[in-house]
């Protein structure tokens, strides 16, 4: 059988893992139960008002969005992957709104009362200005005294992560993957066996710390209101947590 090596050289890994069918058959257990958890639990926490216009920020294929939607929320999604809000618009319905954008830069007409960046979906690139542009982004959208929902990796527990390799077999395609620390962020390497056809992709996310992420808020015009440690929202614990689940004010 024929191997096809297919290596994205991409200057930004982001641009081509999330606009990859292979992204969302690795990561298929993320599913509209766990949405419906989180967001449930924080719709009693925030308290928005009702028919609230909030925006999805890296909303992938739309499960956060269509669970924001379901609770009462005016939505609109945005993402970097176009087939990605390809198939976020396919499932739409009135008072959803899908955007292919860059969190970086993006625009929008509406200021929203509430910002949701769920499932780790900042910390993406090189340099905390990148950061600060997002989170600047996000300020100039949100109305006086908006909400953002910062739902990131609890850093804490990698700083001392050793390499992990594993092997993930779904449906026909093999998933080769190995995790590590490199400099201040966590890189996961994976290789795709689809019925022999190779492709290879990355992931790299950046470690930062509940306190990283804290003095990048207060830079960027918010102040943080509460830390959580998971989607039941129980308190943040540095060593223990499965997230670091951050609500910030636009102040």
């Amino acid at each position: 059988m024929e191997t096809q090596d297919k290596t994205y050289n991409e200057s930004e890994w982001f641009a081509t893992w999330f606009d990859s069918p292979y992204y969302h058959m690795l990561y298929r257990h993320r599913n509209e139960d766990e949405a419906i958890l989180a967001l449930t639990n924080l719709q009693h926490l925030l308290k928005l008002p009702e028919g609230a216009t909030v925006l999805d920020l890296g909303c992938g294929q739309g499960r956060h969005s269509r669970t924001l939607h379901n609770l009462g929320y005016s939505v609109v999604g945005i993402d970097l992957s176009p087939a990605s809000i390809a198939f976020a618009r396919e499932l739409a319905t009135p008072g959803q709104r899908f955007e292919v954008q860059d969190m970086r830069s993006f625009e929008d007409p509406v200021r929203f009362d509430a910002v949701f960046n769920l499932f780790t979906s900042f910390g993406y690139f090189n340099s905390n200005a990148e950061n600060r542009n997002v989170l600047l982004r996000i300020a100039a959208h949100l109305k006086e005294d908006g909400l953002l929902v910062l739902d990131y990796l609890n850093a804490h527990p990698l700083l001392d992560h050793q390499e992990q390799k594993q092997t993930i077999h779904v449906d026909h395609v093999v998933f080769h993957t190995t995790k590590s620390r490199q400099d201040n962020a966590i890189v996961k390497e994976i290789e795709v066996n689809d019925m022999g056809q190779v492709y290879r992709f990355s992931e790299s996310v950046q470690l930062l710390t509940r306190e990283d992420l804290a003095l990048l808020l207060s830079q960027t015009g918010f102040e943080v209101v509460d830390i959580f440690g998971n989607y039941d929202l129980q308190p943040y614990q540095p060593d223990v947590s499965e997230r670091c689940l951050i609500i910030a004010r636009k102040s």
